[in-house]
């Protein structure tokens, strides 16, 4: 190969690098900046970090290096940290972060884009927040429904640092909320000790309940029972004057024949069994009609 032909091989594969080297993508999810001697590359006019958006760019090589920052909604998962209240109560609180980044620029020059690094510094700025509010606030307020303005205060306060770092915490939110070991143990015995102390009162209450129910019931039932028995005896009453009205009606019609009909009736009782005997004078006037059917002796 002459000299000539070499130098041309030479000359088109610097070329063909220093392409490569001036092209560079941005991905969906990204957004980049340039370094530029190592400093990051600003607008002139604006002096403000030129941001390059997704698609194909072309940097100037070997003076521009390129930094690809992730423009992704981050969600950072906080280590549970031990908070006192404004009753000077402990409690374990476990919270979660979304942050994002804003100042490419700003976050690169704090972070090196560093994520690990960044979350790092963002979770003691959350911690911070997080004991300033929990300690405004009691142990009732921390674990009821009002703690969402809570976390809106501590988001609010945090976004007053986060620019230092180039981020923006969107949202801030508390998974759970406990009592150290130390103490869980004496507080789920007091919550033990009261739960069985409000059984033993609905007991309580349901056996007063009962009683005065029974009470109740064997009253009613006595006054049925009572009722019954009266209404008994008038029906009673009613039927043997209603059959003795019969009686009487019989014998004035026909006196001869009732008293004959009586005796016919006290035979039939006297003498069903075969074992019955009486001991009577034969001319008892129980057995006139035996005698004779007219009743004479």
């Amino acid at each position: 190969m002459s000299p000539k032909q070499t130098f041309t091989v030479l000359l088109s594969m610097i070329l063909l690098m220093v392409g490569f080297n001036s092209i560079f993508t941005v991905s969906e999810w990204e957004s980049g900046i340039v370094l530029r001697f190592g400093k990051v590359h600003r607008d002139v006019s604006t002096d403000k970090a030129v941001v390059y958006e997704p698609g194909l760019h072309f940097k100037i090589p070997f003076m521009d290096k390129v930094v690809l920052v992730d423009t992704r909604i981050q969600t950072m998962d906080s280590r549970p940290q031990e908070v006192m209240t404004n009753e000077k109560k402990a409690l374990v609180v476990d919270t979660y972060v979304k942050w994002v980044v804003r100042d490419y620029a700003q976050f690169y020059l704090r972070t090196q884009n560093d994520f690990n690094r960044a979350e790092g510094l963002l979770e003691r700025m959350i911690n911070t927040d997080l004991r300033s509010e929990v300690g405004n606030n009691s142990v009732k307020e921390t674990i009821s429904g009002e703690r969402a303005q809570m976390m809106v205060n501590i988001k609010d306060n945090s976004n007053k640092s986060a620019p230092e770092l180039g981020i923006e915490v969107i949202d801030v939110r508390v998974k759970q909320v406990n009592y150290p070991p130390e103490v869980s143990g004496n507080v789920y015995d007091r919550m033990r000790s009261e739960r069985e102390r409000v059984a033993t009162a609905f007991r309580s209450n349901g056996r007063k309940e009962a009683e005065i129910i029974k009470a109740g019931a064997d009253r009613k039932s006595t006054i049925i029972n009572a009722d019954a028995e009266r209404d008994a005896k008038i029906i009673t009453g009613e039927a043997d004057a209603q059959a003795a009205k019969i009686y009487a009606s019989a014998f004035n019609k026909n006196a001869e024949f009732y008293n004959f009909l009586r005796s016919l009736q006290a035979y039939d009782t006297s003498f069903k069994n075969s074992q019955d005997f009486m001991v009577i004078k034969p001319d008892s006037e129980f057995f006139k009609y035996m005698k004779d059917a007219s009743g004479v002796k």
